[in-house]
C-alpha cells in the first residue's frame, strides 16, 4: 500500500473520531489531569439529537471513561446491556417493560439498578425507557426512546453527587 493510500484510508477514521470527540467538546466539565476524562456522547453520528440528552447533567457528574477505553468496564457493560435489553427481545418505553428489565437486573445481581421511564431532569429523552447501573465509579446508562424506531442508546456516566447514576 503506498503511503497516499495509506492516508486516504486513514482520513476518514481521523474524521470520525474527531467527530465523536467533538460532542463533548462544548461541555465546561473538565476532570483533573490525573482523573477519567470529561463526559463525551457515545455515538453522535447515529442520533446526533440524543447527544444533548446524554450530556445534560454531565456538570453535576465525575469523569468517565468513554466507551473502547476501559476493557475491564466494557466487558461489565456489556453484561448489563444483555440483560437490562432482555437478551435481543425487543424492549419499548412503558411501564411493563421498566418491570420487566428492573425484574431481569436484580436476577442477574444488579440490586442497585434503576429503572424507570425517564424524567425531564434525566440525561435521555423524557418518557424513555432508561436504565442507569453503577459498575465501579461509573454509571452505564442505556434507554430506548418512545415512538415507532425505538432506538436504543447506550453510553457511559460518571456519579452524580452522592454516589448515584440518576437522581431520586
Amino acid at each position: 500500500m503506498t503511503s497516499t493510500s495509506r492516508r486516504a484510508h486513514l482520513a476518514p477514521a481521523a474524521l470520525l473520531l474527531s467527530v465523536i470527540a467533538s460532542c463533548g467538546a462544548e461541555s465546561s466539565v473538565r476532570s483533573p489531569p490525573s482523573s477519567a476524562p470529561s463526559a463525551v456522547c457515545a455515538d453522535p453520528i447515529n442520533d446526533p439529537g440524543h447527544c444533548a440528552h446524554e450530556l445534560k447533567d454531565s456538570h453535576q457528574r465525575t469523569g468517565a471513561p468513554a466507551i473502547g477505553q476501559d476493557e475491564a468496564l466494557d466487558e461489565a457493560a456489556v453484561a448489563v446491556f444483555n440483560t437490562a435489553r432482555l437478551d435481543g427481545t425487543g424492549l419499548e418505553a412503558t411501564e411493563e417493560y421498566v418491570t420487566r428489565v428492573q425484574r431481569a437486573l436484580t436476577e442477574k445481581g444488579y440490586t442497585g439498578a434503576v429503572v424507570r421511564l425517564a424524567r425531564p431532569e434525566d440525561p435521555s429523552v423524557p418518557g424513555a425507557l432508561l436504565w442507569a447501573v453503577r459498575v465501579g465509579d461509573v454509571c452505564v446508562l442505556g434507554d430506548v426512546v418512545p415512538g415507532p424506531d425505538g432506538r436504543w442508546h447506550e453510553w457511559y456516566a460518571g456519579l452524580l453527587p452522592g454516589g448515584r447514576c440518576l437522581t431520586a
